[in-house]
């Protein structure tokens, strides 16, 4: 996951957007497979828990996120995880996931100049960073509103066939589960604003157990 992030944050440094220009970060990195790069990391798909190439690219799509909030601009597209992320919290409710070819994650420059994105890796901390001619904008994120919150499940066992009879092996998730409302209002220098609201639905997920099917027994 640290390499692919990394890589992500690599492939987006320097990266131009025109004004006008609406970015797609599906698309800016290119094919995501083994041939260009990528490597494997674990991705939740159901009720199994797989190796995708690309995995880790969503703390990449939840990094960009916040930077174009806080640089002030609209967004087009943007889809919250389906589980509560640990190290996107706090707060709940301003991650974002990518995933090719959709969801994805998409803003638009709507300053008259082109903006310049710089990204870094410091320690365990990822950076990016927007450069261009300010034009008097202000942006409000207030804490995001959360609700419906629910605990972890009790753990769910599956019966599968690729185990011998009676073997186990637990993967653990163990995500609670949450609603969150998370506005976004940005004043232009002339006082006209414009708000965003963002609705997150995360469900709650348990320990989960795949079991070995034991063999019918012959009558």
């Amino acid at each position: 996951r640290v390499y692919n992030l990394t890589y992500g944050a690599k492939k987006l440094h320097g990266l131009l957007i025109k004004p006008g220009e609406t970015f797609s970060l599906v698309t800016a990195p290119g094919s995501i497979d083994a041939k260009n790069g990528w490597k494997p990391e674990l991705v939740i798909k159901g009720t199994k828990i797989t190796p995708e190439y690309g995995g880790g690219l969503c703390q990449v799509a939840t990094t960009l996120f916040r930077t174009a909030l806080n640089t002030g601009l609209p967004i087009t597209e943007r889809h919250n995880h389906s589980l509560r992320i640990s190290y996107y919290e706090p707060p709940i409710g301003l991650d974002a996931t990518i995933y090719e070819p959709r969801p994805d994650l998409k803003f638009t420059n709507d300053y008259s100049h082109a903006l310049l994105l710089q990204t870094r890796v410091e320690g365990t901390e990822l950076i990016f960073s927007f450069y261009g001619t300010k034009d008097g904008r202000t942006v409000d994120i207030p804490e995001p509103h959360v609700y419906n919150k629910t605990g972890i499940p009790a753990t769910l066992s599956i019966e599968v066939r690729d185990l011998k009879p009676g073997e186990k092996k637990c993967q653990a998730p163990r995500h609670p589960g949450a609603d969150a409302t998370a506005t976004y209002t940005v004043t232009k220098a002339d006082g006209t604003s414009v708000t965003q609201t963002f609705q997150s639905h995360y469900r709650p997920i348990p320990v989960i157990c795949q079991v070995g099917k034991a063999e019918a027994k012959k009558s």
